[in-house]
């Protein structure tokens, strides 16, 4: 028994299949910017966000962050592909 699926059929399952499984495009995410809230969950979740600026942000300066201290009514901006490789390469040094 053969089945035929139209391609525009197939590509709606595999890009339904790809977000159950959370994938990202490749350059889905980059230039993408979060918010330290954002960053909190998705990189150090149970620390608080004095921690993230001390132990991270005011520590190691690492270029994916801008604006390190915003000031008032502006907020730090994050860019999250940058982010997720800094953390891959340096979260061994951080005192979890």
């Amino acid at each position: 028994m053969e089945v035929t699926i139209s391609r525009e059929e197939l590509k709606k399952e595999i890009i339904e299949i790809m977000k159950e499984l959370d994938f990202v495009p490749k350059n889905g995410s980059k230039g993408k910017t979060i918010t330290l809230a954002q960053f909190k969950k998705e990189f150090c979740p149970g620390k608080s966000i004095d921690w993230i600026k001390e132990e991270i942000f005011y520590k190691y300066k690492p270029d994916f962050v801008f604006d390190i201290h915003p000031g008032h009514g502006r907020t730090i901006r994050i860019y999250e592909s940058a982010a997720a490789d800094w953390m891959e390469k340096n979260s061994k040094k951080l005192p979890w």
